[in-house]
């Protein structure tokens, strides 16, 4: 399938095919196009990380050139610490809940097509981790098989949330720029637009009304309508500066696939980089085997990064889970500014975000 947006098949695979994809005789056709061979680190990786609560996906890609290792997970760089025979160490670093940064080491060993070994935090063991060839989605292309997507869904699993990524010139000025304490939107109460919000702790909605699916969030009370009547763009779509921008969606087979353009111009996350008025985000929603609803999001914005951002979450349906209503209230932020003798200097930069 050509993507619209250039992606091709930049995806993830699903989790349900993780453990079983060598075995799987679907996965098995699919592995053919991956570039990792049998004791070479070299290629694309479905990594997964096992804390011993939840397991995170993310995407581990390995090249070699010149006898050079350069390493990205989720599109972002990390360090490679040492590589001998089969035996690799690189180190990932991430945010946690309370957006405090970690740097995780994870060694381990190559074993055929699979790669096992241990996560390392601050000198302690911290859990887990493999990774399996990275092969295409069994359903690419396929004829559309809609499932019923309607319910609550509660969080948990967000990804890794990798902290820094590869940002070009223009995406570097911007991100040097930002100030956490007076950028972030969410501290004024300004809801970030459909990357943060769809990353939200919170539960959500998802109402099929036919034409579209409505997700009512419960992060910011922000709404989205996903549009499955075939419709295009339209015109002048990158000028809209939406909230939750404009998303249009498609299935393959049992897969959701949603477009989303027209975004306004926000921050990945709390710690910054910049998402322009151009970026396309991709998201492919499904359910696995145990109806968790699994979304992986491709970010695609050259005017600030030289590679794709990856994000790989789920969520699964509690028995009396609800919607809550959200409170925030700007004033404490304006408040403590004033307090600290900032609000001035808030003022000034205030239109960046």
């Amino acid at each position: 399938m050509n993507s619209p947006t250039g992606l091709g098949e930049s995806v993830m695979l699903r989790p349900r095919y993780l453990l079983s994809c060598i075995l799987a005789a679907l996965c098995m056709l699919a592995v053919s196009t991956v570039s990792a061979q049998t004791n070479d680190f070299a290629g694309r990786w479905v990594l997964a990380l096992n804390s011993g609560q939840n397991t995170d996906y993310a995407e581990l890609e390995i090249l070699r050139e010149d006898n050079q290792w350069q390493l990205f997970i989720d599109g972002g760089p990390v360090n490679l610490l040492s590589q001998d025979e089969n035996k690799i160490a690189f180190d990932l670093d991430w945010t946690d809940g309370l957006d405090r940064l970690h740097v995780t080491e994870l060694s381990g060993e190559l074993t055929g097509e699979r790669m096992n070994g241990e996560m390392i935090e601050n000198g302690e063991r911290a859990g887990t981790w493999s990774a399996e060839p990275w092969a295409a989605y069994p359903e690419v292309g396929a004829d559309p098989a809609p499932v019923d997507f309607s319910g609550i869904w509660s969080s948990v699993s967000r990804g890794t949330h990798k902290d820094t990524f590869d940002l070009t010139s223009a995406g570097t000025k911007i991100n040097d720029a930002y100030d956490r304490t007076l950028d972030d939107p969410h501290l004024r109460c300004v809801s970030g637009g459909v990357i943060r919000i769809e990353d939200g702790p919170f539960n959500y909605e998802i109402i099929d009304q036919g034409d579209y699916l409505l997700i009512l969030y419960e992060y910011f009370d922000e709404t989205r309508r996903i549009w499955v009547d075939g419709r295009s763009f339209p015109e002048d779509i990158e000028y809209a500066y939406l909230t939750m921008g404009y998303s249009i969606g498609h299935w393959e087979g049992s897969t959701l696939v949603v477009e989303t353009r027209g975004m306004k111009p926000t921050i990945w996350d709390a710690a910054g980089m910049p998402v322009s008025a151009s970026g396309v985000l991709i998201e492919r929603k499904y359910l696995d085997e145990a109806d968790r609803l699994h979304t992986d999001y491709v970010l695609n914005d050259p005017a600030n990064y030289t590679r794709p951002v990856y994000r790989h979450a789920y969520r699964v349906q509690r028995p009396g889970a609800g919607l809550e209503e959200y409170a925030c209230d700007p004033h404490t932020f304006y408040r403590s500014l004033q307090l600290e003798g900032r609000l001035e200097e808030y003022w000034q930069s205030s239109d960046r975000f």
